[in-house]
């Protein structure tokens, strides 16, 4: 990887998103970079309120990056502050990373295409990690959800590197729900129980893993509920949470998916949003 890049309001749900993009980025010591943009959306204030909130925003990102290092030595950490619309500045920051990692309060971002997370992770040119408020130190094991696209095939490798640098399970998960009835349906022709389809979504997702990851163990899970219920009870205790930025049935011009956007929103643990 050669850099994440880490958004830091100054809030207290920063904190968690920059311990985590120093933790994940240890290992390869990729580059981390903090990023604040002193929010001036509202109108234009005057220069002396922008300069004094620059310097002050610069202050405040040298103590989180003197204790991100403190804590990961060995990680290139680095600050740099802006200007303007923080959802437009660190979408265009992340420009050529590998990630972008924010923080979120579920509880106050319930507003999905409205607020930042959201907007962030449908605007960013490459995966996005959304980090809620509180992360449990107990935390295990790694959910990925597939549809069968190109996306959650992305997913799906990302995910599977996760658990198994943890040597924790793997859980992927492909949602079924049973159709609505609308208008003259016969009851006799909705599907009561998965395609096979739906079993081979699944199995091709899974496929050549266990070579790729021997010790890694896979659970492998065809659910008939609603995808964002399925992923989002199954989210509940893990590590993470794994979509693809757009599924299969999403429309091309859409910025971000119905699931992975609700997922942000909801955010029943860390939620990785992958772009291929």
């Amino acid at each position: 990887m050669n850099r994440i890049v880490v958004g830091v309001s100054g809030a207290a749900t920063s904190y968690p998103a920059i311990a985590w993009a120093a933790e994940f980025a240890s290992p390869s010591h990729t580059p981390v970079e903090l990023v604040h943009v002193v929010d001036i959306t509202w109108g234009l204030p005057a220069p002396d309120f922008i300069a004094e909130a620059l310097l002050r925003a610069e202050d405040e990102l040298r103590g989180e990056v003197e204790k991100a290092r403190a804590a990961h030595p060995a990680v290139p950490i680095t600050s740099h502050t802006a200007c303007g619309s923080p959802v437009g500045e660190l979408v265009a920051r992340g420009e050529g990373a590998d990630l972008i990692v924010v923080g979120a309060h579920p509880k106050r971002h319930r507003g999905r295409a409205g607020s930042k997370p959201v907007r962030i992770a449908g605007l960013a040119s490459c995966s996005v990690v959304v980090v809620p408020a509180e992360v449990r130190s107990t935390a295990s094991g790694v959910v990925v959800g597939v549809d069968g696209s190109s996306d959650s095939a992305a997913a799906v490798a990302f995910g599977a590197a996760m658990a198994d640098r943890y040597g924790e399970t793997l859980t992927v998960v492909h949602a079924w729900d049973d159709p609505e009835p609308w208008g003259m349906v016969e009851p006799l022709l909705i599907p009561t129980e998965p395609a096979d389809e739906d079993k081979i979504v699944l199995a091709e997702a899974i496929a050549g893993l266990a070579t790729m990851y021997p010790d890694l163990e896979i659970v492998s899970e065809v659910i008939s509920s609603p995808a964002v219920g399925a992923l989002s009870s199954a989210g509940v205790g893990a590590r993470m949470v794994v979509v693809g930025s757009r599924g299969r049935h999403g429309l091309a011009k859409a910025l971000l998916g119905s699931v992975s956007e609700e997922l942000v929103a909801v955010l029943p643990c860390p939620v990785a949003v992958i772009r291929p």
